[in-house]
């Protein structure tokens, strides 16, 4: 799941303004006002912000560039492993998950 920088999850974010879609300003900003008292002040939404948002939210997580460079890299005998980094990145990520 992403949250936003003030700790509240998109989809928290999408029910509120779902839920304002059809009230006044004066509404609007009483709604505002109650949700984020307990967290951080609201940042002004930019075009920029608005782009990035959509880019994420139709984002699979996955960098497309990156894995066709490892499939290259696998197909021409280029790519070499480093047992390892494998075995550290496991270990860490166990210490982390708690498993």
């Amino acid at each position: 799941m992403v949250d936003r920088l003030d700790g509240s999850s998109l989809s928290q974010l999408r029910k509120i303004e779902s839920g304002r879609a059809g009230g006044s300003k004066s509404e609007d900003v009483s709604a505002n006002t109650a949700t984020t008292s307990s967290q951080a002040p609201s940042v002004t939404e930019t075009p920029l912000m608005e782009r990035t948002r959509v880019q994420i939210n139709n984002s699979d997580g996955i960098d497309r560039q990156k894995v066709d460079a490892i499939k290259t890299a696998i197909r021409n005998g280029e790519f070499n492993i480093d047992a390892t980094k494998v075995a550290e990145a496991m270990i860490n990520m166990e210490s982390h998950t708690g498993a």
